[in-house]
């Protein structure tokens, strides 16, 4: 039951973000303030939904169907913020704990703590600079920024998406693996003879796992919040083309479907990272 309740407050809160322009605009300089016009456009949804239908869409001049389209864009969606989250995870894993004793990795981390201080769509823009100046001087095209045409590849616009999760994911790990390695307990597997990786991998690393699951979802959502830069500036056919549609008209219809398929993805990635994470367990802590 309080899974529905959950379910159900999402429901009205996608609902209540999707309507602010309807329920708040202004007119000749006046502020209006029409909650009404929400009521309205949600009892349609709901009766397109029971209708067994999700509503049309524009895209372009070209009207769709949200149900037809829904399930390519949401695989699109899924396929992009699951490597990311799955490479900022491996990275931060690999560098941030297994192969921190290795000085070169240390610097590599600190250049990282540079690169955090600095706002995460800044990077992305001058990531696509870079990749339009490659463009200029090997005629090797990257990117793609046509409104008119789709995503030149996926893996560009998936190592965007993975920069800023794994920046603040292996910020996390290493503080962490500093404070743990420095424990009583750690000097004393080491003094007992037990192997360095023997060490991380059965002591650090059990230690370090619930607070890299507390900030897994932190991490889905700094993923979450670059998908939607990320996706539009580079034409990634995705959900947000349902919230940012290249007709220029906001479509409530559209944009709901668009937020709460991101929030289910987001709700399987999680559960999918906890899957892998205890595969590896199983496979290399406690075997």
């Amino acid at each position: 039951m309080s899974y529905v309740k959950q379910l159900l407050g999402m429901f009205f809160l996608v609902i209540a973000v999707c309507g602010g322009p309807f329920m708040l605009y202004t007119v000749k300089e006046e502020i209006v303030f029409a909650p009404e016009n929400v009521v309205v456009h949600t009892v349609y949804l709901i009766q397109q939904i029971a209708g067994g239908s999700l509503g049309t869409y524009y895209l372009g001049e070209n009207e769709r169907s949200i149900a037809e389209d829904i399930v390519p864009f949401a695989i699109s969606t899924f396929e992009l913020l699951f490597s990311s989250v799955l490479i900022a995870v491996v990275a931060s894993l690999v560098f941030g704990l297994f192969l921190q004793r290795f000085r070169i990795v240390r610097h590599l981390q600190k250049g990282m703590n540079l690169f955090a201080t600095i706002p995460d769509f800044i990077l992305i823009l001058v990531s696509i600079l870079a990749a339009i100046g490659f463009y200029k001087m090997t005629n090797i095209r990257i990117i793609t920024l046509s409104p008119t045409s789709d995503s030149a590849n996926s893996w560009f616009p998936m190592t965007l998406l993975a920069i800023g999760p794994t920046i603040f994911l292996m910020k996390v790990i290493s503080l962490k693996y500093t404070q743990i390695g420095g424990e009583d307990y750690i000097k004393t597997a080491l003094a007992k003879g037990m192997g360095v990786w023997h060490v991380l991998i059965h002591h650090v690393y059990k230690n370090i796992k619930p607070f890299l699951l507390a900030d897994l979802k932190k991490t889905i959502a700094i993923t979450v919040a670059n998908l939607f830069i990320v996706e539009y500036l580079l034409n990634v056919v995705g959900l947000t083309r349902f919230i940012f549609s290249k007709s220029g008209a906001y479509q409530f219809n559209a944009a709901v479907m668009g937020l709460l398929g991101i929030i289910f993805l987001s709700i399987l990635v999680y559960l999918l990272i906890r899957v892998i994470l205890y595969l590896f367990e199983r496979a290399v802590v406690y075997k």
